[in-house]
């Protein structure tokens, strides 16, 4: 689970070192164990499951100070 986790906290990083994302961006460029092949083809209910999981991550490097939190025109944006 540790070696999961830290594998997901890098590929965050290495995304948004491309720039500036708000969660459901960063879910959408995060690679997923799913038989679809692409980020479109996604059932709702599964963007939503992706994106609560990109949104605990960004979390977690928020709180240890690796990534920063911006509001802007009433959206969150990470960088």
């Amino acid at each position: 689970m540790k070696v999961h986790h830290q594998k997901r906290l890098d590929e965050i990083i290495a995304i948004l070192r491309k720039g500036r994302k708000n969660a459901f961006q960063v879910a959408s460029q995060m690679t997923w164990d799913v038989n679809y092949d692409s980020w479109e083809l996604f059932p709702v209910s599964q963007k939503w499951f992706a994106t609560g999981e990109a949104i605990s991550h960004l979390k977690y490097l928020e709180e240890k100070g690796v990534i920063h939190k911006e509001i802007w025109q009433q959206k969150v944006d990470i960088h």
